[in-house]
């Protein structure tokens, strides 16, 4: 979807609407129409009281109808508008489901945030509001320039003596008012940005005492952006000026020409009157048009902030029946992030199907990248990654989920109550089976100590439990998956002893019958896997068993080296405590 037929999408047809506030339009001349009738006819007095009667009911019953196309008209476009705000977000979600993981490493999430929150907003603020008094400041000039010719085609021609300098202004003042606004919008995004990221760390921002330094930075932000407010109105305003001035000329003319000719006796003195009344509601209208110029810009900026998402392409459509379970290859697979970053470069690599498999070596060697792979949440750049001799790319993310199951070294958990969370396994799980999956995690006991149980809300990210509470509850969840093949990054890697000896016995009941591939710092954990991969920097430098690396690969045996003598110190400190 490209950003014209994103526009199309969104804007749309509202028939009814349109026409009842064309009719509201029109209801709005009848009363002055008729007023000056009634004038003109009371001066001339060949006037009835009947007719008198009708005339003022005329006026009433425009009034009367005015209100109620007007209320109908607004109720059909914020109906609209809300409708289309609901189904924007809704396909935002679901476009957003359907991108890869690269999409999200390169947009910020205050940036997304802001997009489905803030931009989607502007864009019903428009549909409802911006739309219809656009289009009634359309509308009724368009009217009022038609009665004007029956008037008289000469005072016409005065009222718009004015309109080619407004346009002038309009398009001299568009480019400048475009690009301040895109700074607004810049600058805006970016203060949402920090905002988010500023109250989310506050935890981080105090323990180091930051919060000056940060406070600072954000408030810069915050002052940038009402500058650019004040500036991007500014440029509204000196427009808005000029404009008035010119349009005020139109009504100047009618005067002055309407003065003459009624000194000649070319109109009657109620079509002089008239024809100032009509004059005034045209510049006023043709003026608020540069007032409402605004929203169309707004529209705009906030059109092409939503479409930094609808517009992005999805992978193709891949097959949705379950990939057959056996062998995962990795057949000379290349990848990079961004252009000029880090590299996986000619991996070939086979994880046979119920063995345990490790990945080691430094941080930033391509450990995590070659997990990400296997689940697809990128694509290679070349070669292939199979399970059972089939291409991963030809199946779509669900059919992968199905086979692959996870448990992440930063546990994440929902807003939701414990046993919400652990049911995000397998939604179709019976609570016999939730309850079994976390006794067998080893969390059962301490969610029966919490004074909710299995109904406790864990906060957002799980914030209410300890990192091994939310650890064990995160392998629940994966227990109740059981899927064939299993990835541990890290899972152990910043708990206590205590919940390393729980969660272990936890992963040892999960991995039975599965394909495992365990993502390791820690080489001790290892060491009994069926293989271990070695890397460095995003290069495979060997594979084989614990006892083959030994002996071939000085890089692997340099690792064990160095970890060995890191357990000599912790032991040495152990000593030293108990002394």
């Amino acid at each position: 979807m490209n950003e014209m037929e994103l526009q199309k999408k969104v804007v749309g047809k509202n028939a009814l609407s349109n026409t009842l506030l064309a009719l509201k339009i029109v209801c709005d001349l009848i009363p002055q129409i008729l007023l000056v009738y009634l004038v003109s006819e009371l001066i001339g007095k060949n006037i009835d009281s009947e007719k008198i009667k009708f005339i003022i009911l005329g006026i009433f019953a425009s009034f009367l109808l005015k209100a109620v196309f007007y209320y109908l008209a607004t109720k059909g476009a914020h109906d609209k508008a809300y409708g289309k705000l609901t189904e924007l977000r809704l396909d935002i979600i679901e476009h957003l489901k359907k991108l890869n993981l690269g999409f999200f490493k390169e947009h910020h999430t205050g940036e997304l945030t802001n997009i489905v929150e803030h931009d989607v907003e502007q864009i019903e603020v428009y549909l409802a509001h911006g739309l219809p008094e656009i289009m009634s400041v359309t509308l009724l000039p368009a009217l009022i320039l038609v009665a004007m010719f029956f008037v008289d085609w000469r005072l016409a021609l005065g009222m718009i003596v004015g309109l080619p300098l407004m346009y002038l202004v309009k398009k001299l003042s568009q480019k400048v008012m475009n690009k301040n606004f895109a700074i607004y919008f810049s600058h805006e995004n970016q203060m949402s940005k920090e905002m988010m990221e500023y109250v989310k760390n506050i935890p981080v921002i105090k323990a180091f005492a930051k919060e000056e330094e940060i406070s600072e930075r954000t408030l810069k932000t915050a002052r940038e952006y009402v500058y650019w407010v004040k500036k991007s109105m500014g440029a509204i305003t000196v427009p808005m000026g000029l404009i008035d001035v010119f349009m005020e000329t139109g009504v100047v003319a009618v005067m002055i020409l309407g003065c003459i000719f009624l000194y000649y006796g070319y109109i009657t003195t109620p079509k002089f009157i008239l024809a100032v009344i009509l004059s005034s509601a045209f510049t006023s209208s043709i003026s608020k048009t540069a007032t409402l110029q605004h929203f169309s810009i707004v529209f705009k900026e906030a059109l092409k902030a939503v479409g930094k998402i609808l517009t992005v392409p999805l992978p193709r459509e891949k097959e949705e029946q379950g990939l057959e379970f056996g062998d995962i290859e990795f057949k000379n697979v290349n990848f990079s992030y961004k252009k000029d970053s880090f590299q996986l470069k000619n991996v070939n690599l086979i994880f046979k199907q119920n063995t345990l498999n490790a990945l080691v070596g430094a941080s930033g060697c391509g450990k995590s990248t070659i997990s990400n792979l296997l689940m697809g949440f990128w694509d290679v750049e070349s070669g292939k990654i199979t399970i059972g001799d089939k291409d991963i790319r030809d199946y779509s993310q669900e059919c992968i989920s199905r086979l692959i199951g996870s448990v992440q070294q930063d546990a994440i958990l929902f807003d939701l109550s414990i046993y919400e969370n652990i049911a995000l396994g397998n939604p179709d799980a019976t609570y016999e089976e939730i309850i079994n999956a976390a006794k067998k995690a080893r969390c059962h006991d301490f969610i029966e100590s919490l004074p909710n149980g299995y109904k406790t809300r864990v906060g957002e990210m799980g914030i209410k439990l300890s990192g091994g509470e939310k650890q064990r509850i995160s392998i629940a969840r994966t227990i109740l998956k059981n899927t064939p093949i299993l990835i541990l990054d890290e899972a152990m890697a910043a708990v206590d002893s205590e919940n390393e000896r729980l969660i272990s016995e936890a992963i040892d009941d999960l991995r039975k019958g599965k394909t495992v591939i365990t993502i390791a710092h820690h080489l001790n954990t290892i060491k009994e896997s069926d293989q271990i991969v070695v890397m460095d920097q995003g290069v495979v430098l060997d594979s084989g068993t614990h006892e083959e690396l030994m002996r071939r690969c000085s890089h692997y045996k340099n690792m064990i080296d160095a970890q060995n003598k890191v357990d000599q110190w912790n032991l040495k400190e152990e000593e030293t405590e108990n002394v």
